[in-house]
């Protein structure tokens, strides 16, 4: 009996260097209607066979500093859903929001999964699969940016910043400042100086991340 066996490696936001395709962009803001409710991403075979691939929109629930948990949803229309892409060329996907009107800007993950040829389907052997997780952002028009930055303790009893996104639009954190008084000293942190210890740089309405004040102000 002839076995394949698919391994997986999922990359997020980041495109991974060995990667057998590129996506760009890796972020997308649309508006929940209008001319700005739809936009395009696209797929770069980067590698020396065809490849088959498949897009699919999974809708993000994100709470606090929890991982993300995706959930079908119909709120996104991608075109065309599945491609195949000869060596060194490219696809554009469309990607559309034709969900209801949005109270507070929420987020999707759209994930492009790498298929296995049909030829390596009829072999023993192990395929490795790659798959790539881009976000898309959607937002209403009237959205307010309410950032909320407190010094906190950890429960491991460590200084921590503390940022949440207590509004309704999306947060970009590579453009906050924060302005600090520790121990009788201040300090100033801007996105190069966290950049190397937070994992994310958007948060979504009610997300939130820590970074240790220890690593800051080394």
């Amino acid at each position: 009996m002839k076995k394949q066996i698919y391994v997986f490696l999922l990359t997020l936001i980041f495109p991974f260097h060995l990667s057998a395709f590129e996506l760009f962009p890796m972020v997308n803001f649309f508006s929940d209607h209008g001319k700005d409710s739809s936009g395009f991403f696209k797929i770069t075979n980067a590698s020396l066979q065809p490849l088959p691939v498949e897009i699919e929109v999974r809708k993000r629930q994100v709470t606090g500093e929890e991982s993300e948990v995706l959930i079908e949803s119909a709120d996104i229309f991608v075109f065309p859903p599945q491609a195949l892409i000869a060596p060194g060329a490219s696809q554009t996907i469309k990607v559309q929001y034709i969900g209801s009107p949005k109270e507070i800007a929420e987020s999707y993950r759209l994930i492009v999964s790498q298929l296995p040829l049909k030829d390596e389907m009829d072999s023993d052997s192990i395929q490795m699969l790659f798959r790539i997780g881009g976000l898309v952002f959607v937002s209403p028009n009237k959205v307010n940016e309410t950032i909320k930055s407190q010094l906190s303790t950890n429960e491991n009893n460590q200084s921590v910043l503390m940022i949440d996104n207590v509004g309704s639009s999306v947060v970009d954190v590579s453009k906050q400042t924060w302005n600090v008084s520790l121990d009788d000293k201040k300090y100033t942190w801007k996105w190069s100086d966290i950049e190397p210890f937070i994992s994310l740089q958007y948060l979504v309405p009610g997300q939130s991340a820590s970074l240790l004040v220890s690593d800051l102000t080394q």
